[in-house]
């Protein structure tokens, strides 16, 4: 019997490609496949014996999983001891129980093997191999997040703080990677013991960076993130046992060098916002040296995303009760003011300096050194910050004459407390500073607000009430009601503040503002690279720039200098007010959000216009004055 395949026949016009087999050949090449599959299955089989060897099975298998059982477990522990509960937090608590019964069910199979000696004896025996060199270069793989989040940071931390923070991550990770099974090689080989610690160690310095990629608020994805772990686990195994330890150093090195580029290298032509010195801003130029006509007390209250009612009613909560609270109480109110920032630091500063420039770092203004603090410093004001926490003062000092919080907790302590949670939380400020608790810090600033009126003082007061909503990239199901809940709670404190103020100081000058909005519509934080600008509306625009204003102007004369259109102008009007000079409106700044705008995806507003977006070329505020 002759079987026909493709072979080449040749013809006139044409060719045939076939294979002529006679029956032997077939029996031979069934013959062979039945040896391959008999060699494949020898093969596992063999693999097989090694696991269920009982010391390749104690030290590989049994040992490890009790290694990060345990490493969970502590990790757990420690975090809801000292750290909010979030997204690390949960993630070694849910991989902690699934290891557990993992490990419970190796220890039975560990002591079937041990009672039936199939797997051979117990026996203690350590690796006599040494960690060479080569070795310690597996620290630079959890280093390279650790790393990138000190060059994104340098803002806030100085040269010191960066090295603590990267000794702090080398410690941290030579705990899982060398000092565990160090303890343990004399015993056993701890080749596997050490992959584990490098995968779990990388995996919880790098939560904080996946955390921002995948949007996760408190939990994250337990699929992603046990993709992630076994990736690194696979990877560095594979190549540890293929004999290719210098490759995976070559790997390790390359994404730290390549990754560190990345952060260090300046993205796309956006040149940097020019600084100039601040003895040209034009209000300081403006006011001179010259004597103010009155002299009463100033306080500025920015209350965290707090926005007009026009914006209000649009997330379906009605504010107007407070509004009407504020007008009873001699307050008048601008509800068509948006500042030309978009976060609390960018706001403020040009809100005290009258400027679009910063004249220095940030939070140079807010830290106390800005151009209204130095104005009203030079005709014999004293300066009050009063805070929830640091967060004004954080990486520069404070400049205050007196200030709330008096301590600093160092920067590099708040983010390392940041890549520990696994996120950078928007409440990892939480208003806790000395142990003070919420209470406590509204009785230091009440009694603050009654000191300060007995003296020609300047208050600049600042709390994260009702404040915005997380920042993960996505809003949680209930963000506008627990936004709701907040501004109940930030409308009783600002009463309170008002009350304090007023019955201590009557004739004082009170600005109530907010100092950029909730940020509650779309993905719940900046737009950019997520939503096209055709998809911003009138309210995503309200609802990152909005800022709620309201004065208490002390005499009646003050309607010829409130002259507000954003935020900004604020005091080049107190200060025409407290001079009686109309000239010194004159150093308003432009009304114009600045372009790029990324938390609008590029949309912007010039004097209360839209540019851009689906109500480009329409105010941004409809209701009435």
């Amino acid at each position: 019997m002759v079987f026909l395949f493709p072979a080449t026949l040749n013809y006139e016009h044409s060719s045939i490609t076939c294979f002529c087999l006679t029956e032997p050949d077939i029996l031979e090449t069934r013959s062979n496949a039945k040896l391959f599959e008999e060699i494949k299955f020898l093969k596992m089989a063999s693999t097989l014996k090694k696991i269920l060897e009982i010391n390749f099975f104690f030290a590989n298998i049994l040992v490890p999983v009790m290694a990060l059982v345990l490493y969970c477990g502590s990790f757990a522990y420690f975090s809801s001891r000292f750290l909010l509960k979030g997204v690390n937090y949960f993630f070694v608590s849910r991989l902690g129980k699934y290891a557990l019964l993992i490990l419970v069910s190796l220890i039975i199979v560990f002591f079937v093997l041990l009672l039936s000696k199939k797997g051979g004896q117990l026996t203690l025996k350590g690796s006599k191999q040494k960690f060479y060199p080569g070795v310690f270069l597996l620290l630079l793989l959890p280093l390279t997040p650790g790393l990138q989040y000190v060059l994104n940071n340098q803002e806030i931390l100085s040269l010191t703080d960066s090295l603590y923070v990267l000794i702090f991550f080398m410690f941290f990770s030579s705990i899982y990677i060398f000092i565990v099974p160090t303890l343990l090689r004399t015993v056993i080989p701890v080749q596997t013991l050490m992959i584990v610690g490098l995968a779990f160690v990388s995996t919880i310095v790098s939560m904080a960076s996946l955390s921002d990629n995948f949007a996760w608020f408190e939990k994250g994805s337990l699929k992603v993130q046990l993709m992630f772990f076994g990736g690194i686990f696979l990877v560095v195994w594979f190549l540890y046992n293929l004999n290719q330890r210098g490759l995976l150093y070559i790997l390790i090195v390359v994404n730290l060098v390549t990754n560190s580029a990345i952060q260090i290298i300046p993205q796309g032509d956006v040149p940097a916002e020019a600084s100039p010195s601040m003895e040209e801003n034009e209000l300081l130029s403006l006011v001179g040296e010259r004597t103010p006509a009155i002299t009463p007390n100033v306080y500025l209250l920015i209350y965290d995303a707090y926005v007009p009612n026009e914006t209000m009613q649009a997330y379906g909560i009605n504010n107007s009760t407070q509004e009407k609270y504020l007008v009873g109480q001699g307050f008048t109110l601008y509800p068509h003011t948006y500042s030309v920032g978009a976060t609390t630091t960018a706001t403020l500063s040009k809100v005290l300096n009258a400027s679009h420039n910063y004249y220095g770092e940030q939070r140079t203004a807010v830290a106390g050194d800005g151009v209204t603090q130095k104005i009203l410093k030079s005709i014999g004001y004293k300066t009050y910050g009063v805070f929830a926490s640091d967060y004004m003062f954080r990486g520069i000092g404070e400049k205050y004459d007196f200030s709330i919080p008096n301590s600093v907790v160092p920067s590099y302590v708040r983010l390392l407390k940041a890549v520990l949670i696994g996120e950078f939380r928007f409440d990892i400020d939480d208003i806790k500073f000395k142990g003070l608790s919420r209470n406590r810090f509204v009785e230091v600033k009440q009694s603050a607000f009654k000191t300060a009126a007995q003296n020609r003082t300047f208050v600049f007061m600042y709390t994260n009430l009702p404040g915005h909503s997380q920042n993960s990239g996505a809003c949680l199901s209930n963000e506008t009601d627990l936004y709701k809940t907040r501004l109940a709670s930030a409308n009783a404190e600002m009463q309170q503040d008002i009350e304090t103020i007023t019955g201590n100081d009557p004739t004082a000058l009170i600005i109530v503002a907010g100092d950029h909005g909730p940020y509650l519509t779309k993905n719940c934080v900046g737009t950019s690279g997520v939503y096209d600008i055709s998809e911003i509306s009138r309210l995503d625009i309200q609802d990152r720039y909005g800022s709620f204003l309201a004065v208490r102007w002390p005499t009646e004369d003050f309607a010829k200098y409130d002259n507000i259109t954003v935020l900004q102008d604020v005091f080049p009007s107190v200060f025409a007010y407290l001079y009686k000079d109309t000239t010194i409106l004159q150093s308003k700044i432009k009304p114009v959000i600045p372009t790029p705008a990324n938390a609008i995806s590029g949309a912007s507003v010039n004097d209360g216009i839209i540019h851009g977006g689906s109500d480009d070329g329409k105010p941004l505020f409809l209701s009435g004055e």
